[in-house]
């Protein structure tokens, strides 16, 4: 009698077969591998748009686009951007916006948030909103709206100083007001994330420790200066890192405001609006990628440097 062997498997090696695809699902799945498998997007998009652009900015930092071909030229760009006074005029812009916006504007925010957490929970949650909705609306539209509070003929603001007697100002076409102007547009509206944090971070200082001070017979400034401060100060330094990052790359209300200007050299010019006049108005592409690092090396130094500087003491 002659023997046919069959091709289906055996319900032995059936099973066997199922419990090693269970067995190699479940290695799959304790190995977090899923875990890359989400975040691959995003792995994509930050070699894609952000590592190859940074890559091919200094690349692009050491060529000269002449008869509309890129020719290598070495450091020339760079020797251009730190001979031009125009860079460093941008500069002093930059740094006097920033130091302005940042400590300014973040005292303010201080000051508020500790008027705001004294009130009651709903008090607390409107206050909190309409502080942060500036933040929420498109810088531009901000910008277009602050310039017919501006406007020298029937702005806002020329409204308001008549009333105490003063003239109309031009405020965004004088060059001594032109910077003054737009450090007052961005403290006015751009504490509001600033109190978010620094509420929420007070929520959690224990009550325990303002008792104590109310029993040494200590006053409300001195509570607030010996430990509202003192407490709050890695959060004050993550909002004043940030800020100086944020600020010193100011670009869209210069470009909707003031064009760079007014007069020569420009009033109100900094080195983001430079890197764009350089790249789209002078098609100086080079020199405009020699800018933009040498601003990522300043932002660099300036944020090591405040976190050497002020976290020296800090607990977290």
């Amino acid at each position: 009698m002659t023997r046919v062997s069959s091709t289906a498997p055996s319900p032995i090696a059936r099973r066997g077969n199922a419990s090693g695809l269970a067995r190699l699902a479940y290695a799959f799945k304790k190995s977090n591998k899923w875990g890359y498998v989400f975040i691959a997007p995003l792995v994509l998009d930050f070699l894609i748009f952000t590592a190859y652009m940074v890559f091919y900015a200094v690349q692009l930092s050491f060529q000269d686009l002449q008869a509309g071909h890129f020719v290598w030229i070495g450091l020339d760009n760079y020797r251009s951007v730190f001979q031009n006074p125009l860079t460093w005029n941008a500069m002093r812009n930059t740094f006097i916006y920033t130091i302005a916006v940042v400590v300014l504007g973040l005292g303010m925010s201080l000051v508020l948030s500790e008027l705001i957490f004294r009130r009651g929970t709903r008090a607390q949650v409107f206050y909190k909103s309409a502080f942060y909705l500036p933040a929420v609306v498109s810088s531009v539209v901000v910008a277009l709206v602050w310039t017919w509070i501006f406007n020298p003929f029937f702005g806002i603001l020329n409204a308001l100083t008549a009333i105490f007697g003063m003239d109309k100002q031009n405020w965004l076409g004088n060059p001594q007001l032109a910077l003054l102007s737009l450090i007052l547009m961005a403290i006015a509206g751009g504490g509001g994330a600033a109190i978010v944090l620094i509420t929420a971070s007070m929520g959690g200082i224990p009550t325990e420790l303002y008792d104590a001070a109310k029993i040494d017979g200590a006053s409300e400034w001195t509570r607030f200066t010996r430990v509202t401060v003192p407490l709050l100060r890695p959060t004050l330094l993550y909002l004043f890192v940030v800020g100086f990052i944020g600020n010193f790359q100011v670009f869209e209300q210069i470009y909707v405001m003031t064009g760079g200007g007014p007069g020569f050299p420009p009033a109100t010019d900094t080195v983001g609006f430079r890197i764009y006049d350089m790249a789209f108005r002078s098609v100086q592409f080079g020199g405009a990628a020699a800018l933009s690092l040498m601003l990522f090396l300043v932002i660099l130094v300036f944020s090591v440097l405040q976190f050497r500087l002020f976290a020296a003491e800090l607990e977290y």
